[in-house]
This record gives structure tokens, C-alpha cells and sequence, in this order.
């Protein structure tokens, strides 16, 4: 038989999981792939938002929910379950600030986190904002996108997706894509005709994430 490492679950780290396991029923979805062989057997760990004040709290890129993610969450996953113990094989993934928090793990954990899937990533985010501040108009280089410009190159593969109608999120999203190409990272990007919006989400996740564990098709 294939050797023990080979049997281990690729992970998915996604936040929002409340929604996506809720109203969005992505177990649905990913349970069917499966079944056809289109995705390999899989592991979800999704943590919930709880609330928006949580959320807000939460998400964006803060360090410490990368280390509950990377230090808390995986371990005791890993004690339960047989997890691939691969970055390239550990996909961390959200939508609006939880793609900043998907950015934020693989910047500062990429030995932990080697794939990151940032759908629509709320790019004016920068610390310092008061949670639940109302987005503010983002003029010159989003943060995170300087940061990574004048960061060394992590070992990292990014995915990124953004809807043609979210404004100045579109030219945030090709300028965090370019800076990522620039700097030699293993990047790609699709934009899909919608918002912010799980319904598009949903389709684009999916088919990254087919994309990204079958890298031999």
C-alpha cells in the first residue's frame, strides 16, 4: 500500500466557518467531489466568527489568530485525525478579512501554512483601525501589499480571487497579485462578473481548491 505520509489528509483551514458550514453547506459540495475523485479525502478545520464584533476583532492580520490557528487549532486536529504534516499540503483560506488573516498566516507561518486561498481580501485593513471602523478609502499601496514588497520572499503558493464589482478592491487585488509576481512567488489569480459575495466565493474556492491538490492534473 502507499506509504503512511501518503495516506494523511491535505488540510483546509477556513474561516467564516459558521457561514460556509451553515447557510453556504460547502459539506455538501465537497462530499460530492470527493466521492467523484475530483478532490482527495480532505480535512476542514473551520473556525467560527461568532459574532461581527468577534469577527471584526479577529480577523485582518493579527498574530494572534495565526497562533491559535497554527499552534492551538492544527495540534489538537492532529491528535484526532491523520493530517498531512505539510505545508504544501495545508491550505489556509477566507473571504474579505478572513483572506486577511489567510495572507497574515502564510507572511508569518509559511512553515506551517504553504498554500493560501484569498478570496476578495479586504485590502484598506491596517492595523491600528478600531474593529468595525468602517473601511476607509484606501490612496497609494494597500499595507499588506507593502509589506510583502519589502518582506523576503516566503516559500509560499497564493491564489487569489476578487469580483469585478467591488471597486477598488480589483485594483488592490491585481496590485498585491503583482507584487506577489514580482517577488517570485507562485501566484495566480482569477476575477470573476460579481461582488462581494458567497455565492461566487463558493464556486472560485472550489475550484482553487481541485486546482491546488491535484497539482499533477
Amino acid at each position: 500500500g502507499p506509504p503512511q505520509a501518503a495516506r494523511r489528509l491535505p488540510v483546509l483551514v477556513l474561516a467564516d466557518g459558521d457561514m460556509w458550514f451553515g447557510r453556504v453547506a460547502l459539506q455538501h459540495t465537497l462530499d460530492a467531489l470527493i466521492a467523484e475523485g475530483t478532490l482527495p479525502p480532505l480535512a476542514v478545520l473551520a473556525p467560527d466568527a461568532v459574532d461581527r464584533a468577534t469577527r471584526a476583532r479577529e480577523l485582518g492580520a493579527h498574530d494572534a489568530f495565526v497562533e491559535f490557528l497554527a499552534d492551538e487549532l492544527l495540534p489538537w486536529a492532529t491528535a484526532r485525525w491523520p493530517l498531512a504534516d505539510d505545508p504544501a499540503r495545508t491550505i489556509v483560506a477566507g473571504q474579505g478579512l478572513g483572506a486577511m488573516a489567510a495572507l497574515h498566516a502564510g507572511y508569518l507561518r509559511p512553515d506551517t501554512f504553504g498554500t493560501v486561498v484569498a478570496q476578495s481580501p479586504s485590502l484598506w485593513w491596517r492595523p491600528g483601525l478600531p474593529p468595525g471602523a468602517p473601511r476607509e478609502q484606501v490612496f497609494g499601496v494597500p499595507w499588506l501589499v507593502d509589506r510583502f514588497a519589502n518582506a523576503a520572499p516566503r516559500p509560499l503558493t497564493v491564489h487569489l480571487d476578487v469580483g469585478l464589482h467591488e471597486g477598488a478592491g480589483v485594483e488592490h487585488c491585481r496590485a498585491l497579485y503583482d507584487t506577489l509576481h514580482s517577488a517570485r512567488y507562485r501566484v495566480t489569480r482569477g476575477e470573476f462578473n460579481g461582488g462581494h459575495d458567497y455565492a461566487c466565493w463558493r464556486v472560485a474556492l472550489v475550484d482553487a481548491l481541485v486546482r491546488l491538490l491535484n497539482p499533477d492534473a
